[in-house]
């Protein structure tokens, strides 16, 4: 029969995963234009962001194959030149992480926390983000999406497996209602990150399902990770 304290290591903060676009770094738009501009020199044609916006949830691949009316798994998806593209465009839309940033994820990892990344987009754009961000160095992990569904839950559930960590020790970092959902059926802790600009237009559906805080800053966030490592 396990003890009080062995229940209660069980539940005490060891491992902060943080979401990337919109969380780590304001990339939003660098998304948006990234497929507007491949798509069009590809095809002649320019998707509205709102056409490109209604596909984010599965992966690079996913959101380039249906913007182009092609499977995620053809070998003539044109997934490299997207990735050029986006490379091209990051130091005009997103040349650096929120400030702040990269000092707070050191703090964190001094206080013994370990750190990862698990984002929707897939290796072809979040390693040069990462690198892009001065961030490659800061996680022990970085698991990516599916170009088919969104994947986080089934990611955070394979980094529980992974690390050998109990779903308890974990806390997740997201900015969009869909991360709180996912956290939620993983059986980590969530914290919304409502720090990028757009978080306003989110704020409404995020608190509707009930994370476990509600941080509009670094600062804030910081906090709520000393409360959790406290408990």
């Amino acid at each position: 029969m396990r003890s009080n304290a062995d229940r209660d290591k069980r539940h005490m903060l060891e491992a902060v995963i943080f979401d990337m676009d919109g969380t780590l770094g304001d990339t939003l738009s660098l998304c948006v234009e990234s497929y507007r501009r491949c798509v069009s020199e590809l095809t002649g044609e320019t998707p509205s962001a709102e056409d490109v916006e209604k596909h984010f949830g599965v992966s690079d691949r996913g959101v380039l194959g249906k913007l182009l009316g092609m499977s995620p798994e053809d070998p003539n998806l044109p997934i490299r030149r997207f990735a050029e593209v986006y490379e091209e465009l990051h130091n005009e839309y997103a040349p650096e992480p929120f400030p702040g940033m990269r000092d707070l994820l050191e703090r964190l990892a001094a206080r013994g926390l370990r750190l990862a990344v698990i984002t929707g987009k897939e290796q072809y754009t979040a390693l040069p983000t990462l690198r892009r961000f001065g961030l490659i160095d800061r996680f022990e992990l970085c698991l990516y999406g599916d170009p088919y569904c969104n994947a986080k839950a089934r990611r955070i559930r394979e980094l529980v497996q992974r690390t050998g960590l109990a779903s308890g020790q974990i806390l997740y970092v997201g900015d969009m209602p869909t991360d709180i959902e996912q956290a939620r059926r993983a059986g980590v802790r969530v914290a919304c990150a409502a720090w990028a600009p757009d978080a306003p237009k989110y704020e409404q559906s995020c608190r509707a399902l009930q994370p476990d805080a509600y941080v509009r800053t670094l600062e804030e966030l910081e906090a709520v990770v000393a409360e959790m490592q406290s408990l």
